[in-house]
């Protein structure tokens, strides 16, 4: 069975040809003007992967030429993208309270999936300026892209994270995931999954959290020109508000369900913990 790579929403082998059967001929000069945005280019020719995922992330703005960069500046400071980048954010600084409290300690801590690990590198880094001890932590990166599992190690180990260990499989089978974790970040996968297959996830890092376990995830909620952008790079994806990003992970089991908004009203950061027995 082929490995399903569910951000992979783009059906169409040429959007602008897309867009003139559809009668959208307005849409094709914006097509080929954001395409000099590295951020716009990516999401155009590879939905929303983690390319385009870490290009926000990073927050730095590059493109073809001058006017390139001038255009991926402006799409990073869109509310909308400003938006998406604090679910990075929060995963960041919710591991790095995570490590400081729990400092000294056998912890495991896994993203997944994982693409470009660097919430995991810039939390350790903020937890190890708090002092804390991470001798003993280990961290996972799981992904279905074996290509992007040694790119996620190499990133890990030139950014200290050396004790990183990759994981190979489909996020929603509770098999791939290491045993005993005791924080898991997943954020950029709900959007791109129905229901029954969030809940599948939701499921499946309950199963691998340790009583106690923290498990930080994201939703997105609708906004007109977040979704207009979205449509045009034929990227697919599920809204959700905070009620039913709680509903959903209570019913995956965990008992100790916060959440709340970005400052920006469209990112919903869940806090789901496990029950201590």
């Amino acid at each position: 069975m082929a490995a399903e790579f569910y951000n992979r929403t783009r059906r169409s082998k040429s959007i602008p040809i897309s867009l003139l059967r559809r009668g959208r001929l307005h849409d094709i000069p914006l097509y080929y003007l954001l395409r000099a945005s590295d951020l716009a280019r990516e999401g155009f020719e590879n939905s929303g992967s983690y390319r385009f995922a870490d290009h926000i992330y990073r927050n730095s703005a590059s493109g073809t030429n001058a006017f390139g960069r001038w255009l991926d500046a402006r799409l990073l400071a869109l509310p909308a993208v400003r938006s998406f980048r604090s679910r990075f954010l929060a995963a960041r600084d919710e591991l790095a309270r995570f490590l400081v409290a729990r400092s000294g300690a056998a912890l495991n801590v896994l993203s997944v999936p994982c693409g470009i690990p660097r919430e995991l590198v810039e939390g350790a880094v903020a937890a190890r300026r708090q002092g804390a001890d991470l001798g003993r932590v280990v961290f996972h990166g799981l992904d279905l892209d074996p290509d992007l599992l040694q790119k996620a190690a190499a990133f890990a180990h030139e950014n200290r994270l050396v004790d990183f260990e990759t994981h190979l499989g489909d996020a929603l089978a509770a098999r791939n995931y290491p045993c005993n974790t005791d924080f898991v970040t997943s954020t950029g996968l709900a959007e791109f999954l129905d229901d029954g297959q969030l809940t599948i996830l939701y499921q499946a890092v309950f199963a691998a959290l340790r009583p106690g376990g923290l498990f930080v995830t994201s939703g997105m909620q609708r906004r007109r020109i977040s979704e207009y952008l979205l449509k045009l790079a034929e990227i697919t994806v599920h809204y959700r508000d905070a009620a039913s990003l709680q509903a959903l992970a209570s019913q995956a089991g965990f008992c100790d369900v916060a959440v709340r908004h970005d400052a920006l009203g469209i990112q919903c950061i869940v806090l789901a913990r496990k029950a201590t027995r």
